[in-house]
């Protein structure tokens, strides 16, 4: 137990992966070298025989030549860097022309420190040696003070940027964070610099400094180096190494599934005529559901009671969770007796005990499982869930435990129909989350690399989470006497984009190791929660991405609606597909995805997801729907059965089948949703050039 606690312990790994690095290795070997040399004199001066500090001599001078080894050649990547500092046009300029210098100063000391190499080997001794040498030190000393030049600037440049930050807003919260983050890793350059100038200062002669002193200052501004270097992607060690994802067997035809509760139960009203013209411009084509609008619990004289929705839900809904978790826990090869944890989510029921306690009970789950229910967390409560995963994988791991977490989100919106219908006659008000949402449930397995597993689909490399100040107001999804009442205001969209760009920066700051291809939002690809039209678009026009970046996000939104919690899980599962990859801007599939939810409070989470691309999916075979407990079908009230309806709502399948134009009959002329020219742009642009449906839509930010 001794032993695997030491093996599997992630600072192991991280040693591992630290000293794997050339960087890594000169940084220690600094260390060590600096610290000789502080020890050797402090040996001397204490009237410690020479023989004493002898070997600390030899590590000093030993470690040293190591290190001037190492970084031959070296002086290429800072020409490289100041040429690129010297493009960067839109940078200040005041930090343009000092990385330029810093740069040339480092590339000048490298380059003569080079020149010494052969001299110092003993391969061939040269008379210039020491004053390359010493012209060394010069150019070394002008970058130290370029840079020392850069960091007090980025201080004072902190300081009012906080001055104008107003801390009662959400962006200002995040904003000042960033300042801090900013100011913290100015701070820390500044002191090794200042440390590090002590060097060739004593050197040259400028200054008479003892090796006492230089020796302290070389080790601080070493240990900086360390404690500071970037953290390795991956290194948490977190895999999500299956995803399951189970839609229910009927699609909500967009046209008409609304409009036909609207003609058996409600009398006409401008609220009603307005939701229902919104609801043919949300951009979906169909919603998945549990069941056609003849489904018994939507067909009843009043809205059902929460306990009504309740029994729905456990019915129709578990067994949809439990397929999705089965289908995860086979890709990830995990059998049930394995998972040591069940993190699950749902806005769309609560008991006690919860659905997650009949989920593991369906799968086998062992008794000594440990539970998670989440609630009240939304949208964002996949990926909520998925955070809460990881640092229980992380703290396993510090024990020296596997752990093997199945992430479940499952969600029943479609049932509540009625309730929302009820409020919009009675209130005469605009609830477009009527037209929004759908059913699903989804599961990923999170591995945390203890023990054996299945090879990643994911690596789970960080995350962020933020919470927008006095939003409460804004989202959420309320309780009520029959189910939940959508809140959902028309400042949503602009508030969730205007806290992407702050979040996506905090998000970043804690990733400095990426590679340097992967740095602005249209570097990565995106796993967006497809809240509606507005978000998507908003994220495209906040972050300077397209369609295509957000490709799995549009074709789930088109195709099944959202639904809530379950839909980024499903988001995921959809991004690695062939037919996703082939729709990837300008045709290359990223490895790093940013994956984006928004949730009541309003809370965003956001992750940074790898994908390994030499993985394909692991399961094969279609994906049928689970069984469950759904109605019959009969003929509705005006005596026409389902296929005499003037809408059809048909099985998943087949209305995929359908929008591809792959079955026999179909209408050939719907395709598969083209992300380039989305229908989601294209009902947006007939939005404009119909006068009713412009006035329907007037004050409403569809969502």
């Amino acid at each position: 137990m001794v032993a695997d606690a030491l093996a599997y312990h992630p600072a192991v790994a991280h040693y591992l992966k630290f000293v794997a690095t050339t960087v890594g290795r000169d940084k220690l070997l600094r260390t060590v070298q600096y610290f000789a040399r502080f020890y050797a004199w402090y040996l001397l001066r204490t009237n410690r025989p020479q023989t004493a500090a002898a070997p600390w001599e030899a590590i000093k001078k030993q470690f040293g030549l190591v290190r001037k080894v190492l970084r031959a050649g070296k002086n290429i990547e800072h020409l490289k860097a100041a040429a690129v500092a010297a493009d960067a046009k839109t940078t200040d300029p005041v930090l343009r022309y000092a990385a330029v210098g810093r740069q040339l100063g480092y590339a000048g000391y490298l380059t003569l420190d080079l020149a010494t190499l052969l001299d110092v080997l003993g391969v061939r001794k040269s008379k210039s040696t020491k004053r390359f040498q010493q012209e060394a030190f010069r150019f070394w000393a002008i970058g130290l003070l370029c840079s020392v030049v850069a960091q007090t600037y980025t201080l004072y440049q902190l300081k009012v940027r906080e001055a104008r930050v107003d801390r009662k807003e959400g962006e200002g919260v995040v904003e000042s964070k960033r300042i801090a983050l900013e100011r913290t890793a100015s701070r820390l350059q500044l002191t090794s610099d200042l440390c590090d100038l002590t060097v060739p200062v004593s050197a040259l002669g400028w200054a008479s400094l003892d090796d006492g002193f230089v020796g302290l200052s070389g080790t601080l501004s070493s240990l900086i180096g360390v404690m500071a270097a970037p953290a390795v992607p991956g290194e948490l060690g977190l895999s999500i190494v299956g995803l399951g994802t189970q839609y229910p067997p009927y699609a909500l035809e967009t046209a008409s599934a609304l409009s036909t509760l609207s003609k058996r139960f409600y009398p006409d009203s401008p609220a009603m005529q307005k939701i229902l013209a919104i609801n043919r411009y949300t951009g979906i084509d169909q919603r998945s559901s549990i069941g056609t609008p003849d489904h018994p619990i939507v067909n009843q004289a009043a809205a059902p009671t929460i306990a009504e929705l309740h029994q729905t839900f456990m019915s129709d809904g578990v067994p949809m969770a439990v397929s999705a978790a089965r289908k995860a826990l086979a890709e990830a090869r995990v059998e049930p007796a394995q998972v040591t944890h069940i993190v699950s989510t749902t806005c769309t029921d609560s008991a006690n005990p919860g659905y997650d306690h009949y989920v593991a009970k369906d799968l086998g789950l062992g008794p000594g499982v440990e539970k998670v229910l989440l609630h009240g967390v939304g949208c964002s409560g996949g990926l909520a869930a998925l955070r809460t995963a990881a640092n229980l994988c992380l703290g396993h791991a510090m024990r020296g435990r596997p752990a093997r977490i199945l992430v479940v989100a499952l969600e029943v919106s479609t049932t509540m129909v009625r309730s929302e219908m009820d409020s919009i006659n009675a209130l005469q008000e605009t609830r477009i989350g009527v037209a929004l949402f759908s059913d699903c449930g989804s599961a990923v397995v999170l591995s945390n690399g203890v023990g054996e597993q299945a090879e990643p689909v994911y690596e789970l490399l960080g995350w962020e989470n933020l919470v927008i100040p006095d939003t409460e107001d804004d989202l959420g999804f309320d309780v009520d006497p029959v189910g939940w009442k959508v809140v959902l205001t028309p400042r949503v969209p602009k508030l969730t984009q205007s806290v992407l760009q702050p979040a996506y920066t905090a998000l970043m700051s804690n990733l400095p190791s990426l590679p340097a291809g992967y740095r602005l939002p249209a570097d990565f690809d995106w796993a967006m929660h497809p809240g509606g039209a507005t978000i998507l678009t908003g994220a495209e026009k906040a972050m300077a991405i397209t369609p295509e970046h957000m490709r799995a996000s549009y074709d789930t939104y088109i195709n099944h609606g959202n639904s809530s919690s379950a839909t980024i899980f499903s988001v995921l599962d959809r991004l690695r597909s062939k037919e996703m990859d082939a729709l990837a801007p300008a045709g290359r599939v990223r490895d790093y995805i940013v994956g984006c939810a928004f949730g009541p409070g309003i809370t965003v989470e956001m992750c940074m997801l790898k994908r390994n691309l030499t993985v394909a999916s692991r399961i094969s075979g279609l994906q049928t729907p689970p069984e469950t407990e759904s109605e019959a079908s009969g003929p509705s009230e005006d005596g026409r059965d389902d296929g005499g309806s003037e809408f059809d709502i048909v099985p998943e399948t087949e209305a995929v089948a359908r929008m591809s134009g792959a079955g026999k009959g179909d209408d050939t002329s719907r395709t598969s949703p083209d992300v380039n020219n989305s229908a989601v742009g294209g009902r947006l642009e007939a939005v404009e050039s119909d006068a009713f449906i412009s006035e329907a839509l007037e004050g409403v930010e569809l969502d």
